[in-house]
């Protein structure tokens, strides 16, 4: 069977030039357009941020021809509600029951919105809309609605055959539906935005400031390619008859569906003790009064831990600035850092891309925008505020502690994998932030 994430990456941007890297993976150079389809097979949405003018209405213009342009658009604004949010998307049939209030049975709004179906849906200046239709976006993104407390589904379902390693077989809703938005950071120069929450962020999954990431940092032939293609209009291409291969993303997401049900187990072994690592471990901080517990330190953290000079060298960063992964944002890393394995090895069959290598890599994008680097006082003194360049910092400290602990974590897999209890020595060196791996 011919791996479907191959046809992800021989899809080249139609117009968008950027070769500036933003990540390595096995020696292989991931760039934005590769993140982006990396997020997008994975069906994750995709955030984002940076100056205006920096390209990335162009990129989500080229996104949108990988779906035959079969893509509902919005333009974020301070006066956009519900209502208008549907009018705006072309969901009519909603806003009309809306409308009607109280007359409209359960059983209508389902097939109303049982016919609604967008694989995609482009949000721009995202943070212009109030909180209430950015939480309404985010949900659409994810394939429902919510009125009146109760989900409705959108588009219906594509139901797919899974097997787990014994044969047994189950069976999932697999309806492609992913959000891509922009919001233009800036410096404090655009009016009439609205924060987005903890929360929200999570929901997005995947947010890169693409001010990071310039195009022709890099190489400078990219802005030589980006003034010629422009043919001397300042405008936005699109792309008139693209074909649609929206069928492609829901083959890839299967096919990593169903690698995430019947992994490599040697990969499996290391990821569950990553997962708990992110989860647990960064939790931990030597501070009994708090039972070793950032989460139970509440809302001192890091005030505390800085007050109390908790940590030096390496440790200072851990204890100081990263706040423990929640459940949703580990998930996530760890279902982006999967993704990105099997695209580099689609991209480069020799490639040999690790577990431990594509979660710290994950962890440099994820966790910069997803609440998991606190401590605006120290981003700002020694990051000059800018939370991916404190993300990267610590992404590389992370790779050395659990670098160090690659016997441990070997161990470990293999007494787990022998279904056997770990010996009293493996225990003994499973203590402070690695006490969750026993």
């Amino acid at each position: 069977m011919t791996n479907p994430i191959k046809k992800i990456v021989e899809m080249d941007a139609p117009t968008y030039e950027n070769s500036t890297t933003v990540s390595k993976l096995a020696n292989v150079p991931l760039h934005l357009w590769d993140q982006v389809k990396i997020a997008l097979q994975a069906r994750m949405n995709v955030g984002l941020g940076g100056n205006a003018g920096m390209g990335k209405s162009q990129l989500f213009a080229d996104v949108q021809s990988l779906f035959g342009n079969n893509a509902s658009y919005v333009l974020g604004r301070n006066d956009l509600d519900i209502k208008s949010l549907y009018r705006e998307m072309d969901f009519s049939g909603l806003k009309d029951a809306m409308e009607k209030g109280g007359k409209v049975s359960e059983r209508s709004l389902t097939d109303i919105t049982s016919e609604i179906s967008k694989p995609l849906i482009v949000v721009e200046e995202i943070n212009r809309c109030v909180e209430i239709v950015q939480n309404q976006l985010f949900n659409i993104f994810e394939g429902f609605i919510e009125l009146n407390g109760k989900r409705y589904s959108l588009g219906g379902t594509e139901l797919k055959t899974f097997k787990d390693f014994g044969g047994k077989e189950w069976h999932q809703n697999v309806a492609y539906s992913v959000g891509v938005w922009s919001a233009n950071f800036g410096n404090g120069q655009y009016t009439g935005t609205v924060s987005m929450d903890k929360a929200m962020k999570e929901r997005s999954h995947l947010i890169i400031d693409v001010d990071n990431f310039t195009p022709g940092y890099d190489n400078p032939q990219d802005l030589d390619r980006i003034l010629m293609g422009a043919e001397g209009e300042v405008r936005l291409k699109y792309q008139d008859e693209p074909i649609d291969r929206t069928k492609d993303f829901v083959d890839a997401f299967t096919y990593l569906k169903q690698k995430a049900k019947t992994p490599n187990v040697e990969e499996l072994s290391q990821e569950m003790l990553l997962f708990r690592y992110l989860v647990l471990g960064l939790d931990y901080i030597p501070c009994t009064a708090a039972d070793n517990s950032k989460r139970k330190m509440k809302e001192v953290w890091p005030s505390k831990a800085e007050e109390d000079s908790i940590g030096s060298g390496d440790d200072l960063m851990i204890y100081r600035m990263v706040k423990p992964a929640s459940i949703r944002s580990a998930q996530t890393i760890m279902g982006y850092a999967r993704s990105m394995r099997e695209y580099i090895k689609a991209k480069n069959p020799k490639a040999k891309p690790t577990v431990l290598e594509s979660v710290v890599e994950s962890f440099k994008l994820i966790g910069a925008y997803s609440g998991i680097i606190e401590n605006p006082q120290r981003i700002t003194e020694n990051f000059v505020g800018n939370p991916y360049l404190a993300a990267n910092e610590v992404g590389k400290i992370l790779k050395r502690r659990l670098n160090d602990k690659s016997d441990l974590i070997a161990a470990i897999a293999h007494y787990k994998g022998a279904n056997e209890p770990l010996p009293k020595n493996v225990l003994d060196d499973c203590k402070g932030e690695f006490k969750c791996w026993r």
